[in-house]
């Protein structure tokens, strides 16, 4: 029987310990980040500079949880139940990429459940639930924060759907952009995954993963190109942070992190740095603080075998490895 969490428990936020390692697992300024035990196989990240903290969640589980930096404390936000029914067998992964705005709203990718929410990030209260017309069809991968709207990619179906919030009301959820007739062209493998916003709002750029390729998205004509990235091997990309023309292309598969320097238009970059490391383990979507990417490990690819290692970390980098510095 699926069973539901009381709303007292909903809302309740329970404060465990949060650790960093600093000493045997600090290697080259690389850092490994313990989290809580809830949170197993973790894939989304983001960051809330205005309280500086940090939001993950168990893709197992939809467990979301909030980390403060200052004091290494971790409190639940959503426990296992809220998002994902408790009792329910989900297709795994069921909770992905997520971003934060202003009005401390997060908004989460659901994976396989085909699904998008909005939670309230200071109770967890489930602001919004909106699923695809094809569940089935769908895996809803990483989303993207415009203004008011959220654009979420989907990795098995052409289309980049779209969310946006009317003040403190949640609208109904839109196919925006169908890439049929594009330069963007699904396969049967992995398709759209990470997903990031240029410095002016005008655009987006997100990732083919199974093909390596990288696209410019253009806001306000849907207007979609290639990023000439002159043949460079960037297939298994997941997560995409972009500051300014920089762009920090996590490929899980590879097991690395690649930086690539856009043009200033955009429509082309180079591969100036490629950072592998002990720290990273099947590593997926990331969040750059201060000086540093966090980078998820998701430990996906242990799942089936069960030899996964706890507790479940991030790998805190330095921006300077990062750059070939």
């Amino acid at each position: 029987m699926t069973r539901w969490p009381t709303a007292l428990a909903i809302a309740a936020l329970v404060s465990t310990p949060f650790v960093v390692a600093r000493q045997a697992d600090r290697v080259g300024g690389v850092d490994r980040v313990a989290l809580p035990a809830d949170v197993t196989f973790p894939e989304g990240v983001t960051y809330d500079p205005a309280q500086q903290v940090l939001y993950t969640a168990s893709a197992a589980t939809g467990t979301v949880v909030r980390v403060t930096l200052d004091t290494r404390a971790s409190e639940t936000v959503a426990p296992a139940g809220v998002l994902i029914p408790i009792g329910s067998t989900p297709a795994f992964p069921a909770i992905l990429g997520m971003k934060i705005d202003a009005s401390h709203r997060l908004w989460i990718a659901g994976g396989k459940t085909g699904r998008m929410f909005v939670i309230d990030a200071r109770t967890g209260h489930v602001l919004k639930q909106v699923e695809v017309p094809d569940p089935s069809g769908s895996l809803i991968n990483d989303v993207a924060l415009v203004g008011s709207a959220a654009y979420f990619t989907d990795t098995q179906a052409p289309t980049l759907w779209r969310l946006e919030a009317h003040g403190e009301t949640i609208g109904e959820l839109e196919p925006w952009l169908n890439f049929n007739h594009t330069v963007l062209q699904y396969d049967s493998g992995a398709n759209l995954n990470g997903i990031a916003v240029t410095p002016d709002n005008t655009a987006l750029i997100v990732a083919q993963m199974g093909k390596g390729l990288l696209f410019r998205i253009d806001l306000a004509t849907k207007a979609v190109s290639e990023i000439d990235t002159g043949g460079a091997d960037l297939t298994g990309m997941d997560g995409l942070v972009l500051d300014d023309h920089t762009l920090y292309a996590v490929r899980q598969t590879a097991v690395e992190i690649a930086t690539v320097q856009l043009s200033s238009d955009f429509s082309t970059g180079t591969v100036v740095s490629r950072f592998k490391d002990p720290a990273l383990a099947w590593p997926a979507t990331a969040a750059k603080v201060g000086d540093r990417l966090l980078v998820v490990n998701t430990q996906f690819n242990t799942r089936d075998a069960h030899t996964e290692t706890t507790p479940f970390t991030l790998a805190s980098v330095p921006l300077a490895r990062l750059t070939g510095r």
